[in-house]
């Protein structure tokens, strides 16, 4: 299998199988709340230095989420979709079950749940986000708006 034929919860997977146990280690020498304090605040540094790169589209959301739930990884409902919103709850997240696997479910929403928003700025758009799977909700309730100017 080549790199471009997987999907991206297996390239997902390939990271975090080194990502976790690193973390964990840190987490050892270091201590849990400051490994998870540093990890959150590279989290919003990164969203802070993403740039808007485009004006929203929301007709491409469709296919976007496709790329992520590819291989079965999500299930999920979209519940509205229009010029300018993307409703989508997410109800199976394989992501988190897989960061529980490896034992970093606790920070799993830094490392994988905090990229969608990174995304969405990306993409033009604001995204609200209540809850997620990954910190133990029953959906993750994605929310898409056009960036505000």
């Amino acid at each position: 299998v080549s790199m471009s034929e997987l999907t991206f919860f297996d390239k997902t997977r390939i990271q975090m199988e080194y990502v976790v146990p690193l973390i964990n280690e840190l987490k050892e020498v270091l201590g849990e709340e400051t490994v998870l304090d540093a990890l959150d605040k590279v989290s919003k540094l990164r969203l802070e230095r993403t740039d808007k790169k485009e004006e929203a589209d929301f007709s491409q959301m469709n296919e976007m989420v496709e790329i992520y739930a590819a291989g079965s990884a999500l299930e999920y409902d979209v519940i509205a979709s229009s010029a300018d919103l993307f409703d989508v709850d997410v109800h199976v997240c394989r992501y988190a079950e897989m960061m529980e696997q490896l034992g970093g479910r606790d920070f799993g929403h830094l490392l994988i749940c905090s990229g969608d928003f990174i995304s969405a700025k990306e993409m033009g758009m604001d995204l609200s986000r209540t809850k997620t799977r990954m910190q133990g909700a029953d959906s993750c309730d994605f929310r898409y708006r056009p960036a505000e100017r």
